[in-house]
Protein backbone atom coordinates (compact mmCIF):
# COMPACT_ATOMS: atom_id res chain seq x y z
CA UNK A 1 0.00 0.00 0.00
CA UNK A 2 1.61 3.16 -0.94
CA UNK A 3 2.40 5.88 1.87
CA UNK A 4 -0.06 8.45 0.25
CA UNK A 5 -3.53 9.01 -0.67
CA UNK A 6 -4.41 8.49 -3.60
CA UNK A 7 -5.07 12.68 -4.61
CA UNK A 8 -1.71 12.84 -3.10
CA UNK A 9 -0.01 10.89 -5.77
CA UNK A 10 2.56 12.57 -7.62
CA UNK A 11 1.61 13.05 -11.49
CA UNK A 12 2.85 10.03 -13.46
CA UNK A 13 5.32 11.85 -16.38
CA UNK A 14 8.66 10.88 -17.94
CA UNK A 15 10.61 14.07 -17.02
CA UNK A 16 12.07 14.58 -13.82
CA UNK A 17 10.13 17.83 -13.35
CA UNK A 18 6.89 16.49 -13.60
CA UNK A 19 6.40 15.61 -10.05
CA UNK A 20 5.68 18.34 -6.66
CA UNK A 21 8.22 18.83 -5.49
CA UNK A 22 6.61 19.29 -1.78
CA UNK A 23 3.77 17.17 -1.30
CA UNK A 24 1.63 17.61 1.73
CA UNK A 25 -0.38 14.98 4.11
CA UNK A 26 -2.93 17.36 5.56
CA UNK A 27 -6.04 17.41 2.83
CA UNK A 28 -6.77 21.20 4.19
CA UNK A 29 -3.67 22.84 2.65
CA UNK A 30 -2.73 20.19 -0.24
CA UNK A 31 -4.07 22.25 -3.02
CA UNK A 32 -1.34 24.94 -1.88
CA UNK A 33 1.69 22.47 -2.24
CA UNK A 34 4.46 23.50 -4.55
CA UNK A 35 4.24 21.88 -8.39
CA UNK A 36 7.01 22.44 -10.43
CA UNK A 37 6.41 20.70 -14.12
CA UNK A 38 7.91 21.22 -17.71
CA UNK A 39 6.03 23.59 -19.98
CA UNK A 40 5.21 22.24 -22.53
CA UNK A 41 4.38 25.94 -24.10
CA UNK A 42 7.83 27.20 -24.93
CA UNK A 43 11.03 25.83 -24.27
CA UNK A 44 13.00 25.78 -22.35
CA UNK A 45 10.37 26.74 -19.39
CA UNK A 46 8.75 25.58 -16.29
CA UNK A 47 5.25 25.27 -14.94
CA UNK A 48 4.67 26.41 -11.45
CA UNK A 49 1.69 26.41 -9.03
CA UNK A 50 0.88 26.41 -5.41
CA UNK A 51 3.11 28.05 -3.18
CA UNK A 52 6.44 29.14 -2.63
CA UNK A 53 7.46 29.20 1.10
CA UNK A 54 9.79 27.88 3.30
CA UNK A 55 9.14 24.38 2.48
CA UNK A 56 9.98 25.00 -1.32
CA UNK A 57 12.96 26.97 -1.08
CA UNK A 58 15.47 23.99 -1.97
CA UNK A 59 13.21 23.00 -4.91
CA UNK A 60 12.72 25.93 -6.25
CA UNK A 61 16.33 26.81 -6.55
CA UNK A 62 16.79 23.27 -8.25
CA UNK A 63 14.32 23.80 -10.51
CA UNK A 64 15.75 27.73 -11.47
CA UNK A 65 19.58 26.40 -11.67
CA UNK A 66 18.01 23.59 -14.18
CA UNK A 67 16.00 25.80 -16.30
CA UNK A 68 18.09 28.59 -16.90
CA UNK A 69 21.32 26.47 -17.17
CA UNK A 70 19.29 25.23 -20.45
CA UNK A 71 19.54 28.38 -23.25
CA UNK A 72 19.28 32.25 -23.90
CA UNK A 73 16.22 32.68 -21.72
CA UNK A 74 14.31 30.74 -19.52
CA UNK A 75 10.49 30.87 -19.58
CA UNK A 76 8.40 30.75 -16.15
CA UNK A 77 4.47 30.35 -16.21
CA UNK A 78 3.49 31.65 -13.33
CA UNK A 79 0.02 31.89 -13.49
CA UNK A 80 -1.20 29.24 -10.87
CA UNK A 81 1.06 30.11 -8.47
CA UNK A 82 -0.46 31.40 -5.33
CA UNK A 83 2.49 32.90 -2.94
CA UNK A 84 5.72 33.39 -3.60
CA UNK A 85 7.35 34.74 -0.32
CA UNK A 86 10.46 37.43 -0.54
CA UNK A 87 13.48 34.35 0.06
CA UNK A 88 11.91 32.81 -3.18
CA UNK A 89 11.99 36.21 -5.39
CA UNK A 90 15.89 36.15 -3.93
CA UNK A 91 16.21 33.03 -5.87
CA UNK A 92 14.69 34.29 -8.37
CA UNK A 93 17.16 36.91 -8.78
CA UNK A 94 20.40 35.02 -7.64
CA UNK A 95 19.67 32.69 -10.90
CA UNK A 96 18.85 35.64 -12.93
CA UNK A 97 22.32 37.06 -11.70
CA UNK A 98 23.94 33.94 -12.56
CA UNK A 99 23.00 33.82 -15.88
CA UNK A 100 25.42 34.83 -19.09
CA UNK A 101 25.25 38.17 -20.33
CA UNK A 102 22.20 38.13 -22.62
CA UNK A 103 20.06 35.52 -20.56
CA UNK A 104 16.93 36.71 -19.94
CA UNK A 105 14.25 34.85 -17.30
CA UNK A 106 10.25 35.35 -18.56
CA UNK A 107 7.78 35.09 -16.16
CA UNK A 108 4.66 34.99 -17.13
CA UNK A 109 1.31 35.54 -15.30
CA UNK A 110 3.62 36.75 -12.02
CA UNK A 111 1.34 37.28 -8.78
CA UNK A 112 1.26 41.01 -8.39
CA UNK A 113 3.67 40.73 -5.39
CA UNK A 114 6.62 38.91 -7.06
CA UNK A 115 6.71 42.64 -9.42
CA UNK A 116 6.44 44.88 -6.60
CA UNK A 117 9.40 43.26 -4.45
CA UNK A 118 11.58 43.04 -7.62
CA UNK A 119 10.29 47.06 -8.48
CA UNK A 120 11.42 47.82 -4.40
CA UNK A 121 14.59 45.65 -3.72
CA UNK A 122 16.37 44.88 -7.15
CA UNK A 123 15.29 47.77 -9.75
CA UNK A 124 18.44 46.96 -11.32
CA UNK A 125 17.24 43.49 -12.52
CA UNK A 126 14.38 44.70 -15.03
CA UNK A 127 16.90 43.72 -17.84
CA UNK A 128 17.32 40.29 -16.51
CA UNK A 129 13.82 39.47 -15.21
CA UNK A 130 11.44 40.24 -17.53
CA UNK A 131 7.64 40.27 -16.50
CA UNK A 132 4.94 39.86 -19.17
CA UNK A 133 1.57 40.19 -19.01
CA UNK A 134 -0.86 41.50 -16.76
CA UNK A 135 0.44 42.37 -13.13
Amino acid sequence: MSEHPADEQPMAHSTPMSRPYIERADPDIADKRLWITECDCVAPGLRVSGEIDLNGHNDWEIALREVTGRGEQAHLDLTELTFIDVRGVTLLVDAAGRAGAGQRILVYGAPPSLHRVLQVLWPDKADAIRIKGDQ
